[in-house]
């Protein structure tokens, strides 16, 4: 049993980072062909989403070529979900902080709705994967 476990854990691991990555370049996707982009307008919210293209484009390149290690069963496969992992926590915490300081939280609207539940996925993704990737390179249950 323990190995069918520990399979299923790499394979929902592996299949969770696949599908992130893809959110991650459909964001970006979504982000330069629709006008209703939370603060899109806005220049101080254009010119600091325009800094995270390298950055999110890093993380999503992490989090496929994770997907693809885990799915190989490749030690470098839990390595890479933790540094996507990290990656997440910390372009997270930047985009709330920036986006609450801004106050573009406070306007209740469907873009600052949609920013929040990626800020929310990306935290709890961020803690998930950090554990995911424990506990695949330590051997232990998921």
């Amino acid at each position: 049993m323990g190995y069918t476990v520990r399979n299923r854990t790499w394979n929902i691991a592996a299949a969770a980072t696949l599908l992130g990555g893809v959110c991650v370049v459909a964001f970006w996707i979504t982000y330069f062909t629709s006008p209703a982009t939370l603060g899109h307008g806005d220049p101080a919210v254009i010119a600091f989403e325009s800094a995270f293209l390298v950055a999110d484009g890093v993380f999503a390149g992490l989090l496929i070529a994770a997907g693809i290690g885990l799915l190989r069963r490749r030690p470098a496969g839990a390595f890479l979900l933790a540094a996507a992992a990290g990656m997440s926590l910390y372009l997270a915490l930047l985009d709330v902080t920036f986006y609450a300081r801004q106050g573009l939280y406070s306007a209740p609207s469907t873009s600052a709705m949609l920013e929040l539940a990626v800020n929310g996925l990306c935290l709890g993704g961020g803690v998930a994967g950090l554990r995911w990737a424990w506990r695949l390179w330590t051997g232990r249950r998921a």
